[in-house]
């Protein structure tokens, strides 16, 4: 087990026998930061800490070197929540709901949207809808075997107490490698020791601070193998001031101008992490002036 002080991170290992990968992740404090940005709670507060969790995992497994994002729309116009992973490690989330939005929803007919970077700068995205009862966990599986034509078993949870603090949010991705011995028996005996001891880990997060390490040691309990990768991931974000002031030198010399004679500095905050950023009305000048 991990000693000291648990932190949030992703840990990456393989059977010794080539037959399964696995992926786990604690995101308890990422999952706790992002809700607070976003001031949401109940489901949406769930789903939010889930799909940050499902992004994390679905990164380390498709794209470890590039950015993904996961989107996941409820169902009666509800809203959606969109996740984003770097890799360089810091992760946020974006719940979007007008303010007459009924609570938020999944089970059939939500559908959620995976996006990667692909190395040569393009997009490789797909979209499935969720079976009657769906969840997060569902989407995700859904996504890896139509999509990425990968077998893949997955759950991930966020859990949050009667006040809507995080205890606990986590999960895990195992995928069956192509070149695993006996693949059909080996699937066979891997899916039903997830789904007799890890298909609700809502309880073990907790109990072992959604240790990567706890989950790692008992979905691979029996079987050789060795650990490949173990990374710090956090709840982070990329606005900046300098991103401010360029998106505002993309509005016309009129538009600016506008700003300037409203007689006030401009004040804008970050959707995604709330950083809030004030333009001066002589940095608005300087925008409108002809370049």
């Amino acid at each position: 087990m991990h000693m000291g002080a648990m932190t949030d991170r992703v840990l990456r290992a393989m059977t010794d026998d080539g037959a399964f990968r696995i992926i786990t992740a604690r995101t308890t404090d990422t999952v706790t930061r992002a809700i607070a940005a976003q001031e949401v709670e109940g489901a949406a507060a769930r789903v939010l800490g889930e799909m940050v969790t499902a992004a994390v995992l679905f990164r380390e497994t498709m794209a470890p070197t590039l950015r993904v994002q996961g989107v996941i729309k409820g169902l009666d116009q509800s809203g959606q929540v969109i996740a984003d992973s770097h890799p360089d490690g810091w992760n946020r989330g974006l719940v979007q709901r007008s303010d007459e939005a009924p609570p938020f929803r999944l089970g059939e007919g939500a559908l959620m949207q995976m996006m990667r970077s692909l190395p040569n700068g393009e997009l490789h995205q797909g979209l499935v809808e969720l079976p009657a009862g769906g969840t997060v966990s569902h989407g995700l599986m859904g996504y890896m075997q139509q999509s990425e034509q990968t077998v893949t078993m997955a759950r991930v949870a966020a859990v949050l107490d009667e006040s809507g603090a995080v205890k606990a949010a986590g999960g895990y991705l195992v995928q069956l490698l192509p070149e695993a011995p006996e693949a059909e028996g080996a699937l066979a005996i891997m899916a039903q020791r997830l789904e007799d001891d890890f298909s609700d880990i809502e309880a073990r997060l907790v109990d072992t601070d959604a240790s990567p390490d706890h989950l790692v040691e008992e979905i691979f309990w029996g079987m050789k193998h060795t650990r490949l990768d173990d990374s710090a991931i956090r709840f982070g974000c990329d606005c900046s001031r300098v991103r401010v002031l360029t998106s505002l030198s993309t509005l016309t010399r009129h538009e600016i101008r506008e700003l300037i004679d409203a007689g006030e500095a401009l004040e804008m905050s970050c959707d995604w992490c709330g950083s809030r950023y004030r333009v001066e009305l002589a940095e608005l000048e300087g925008l409108a002036q002809p370049s």
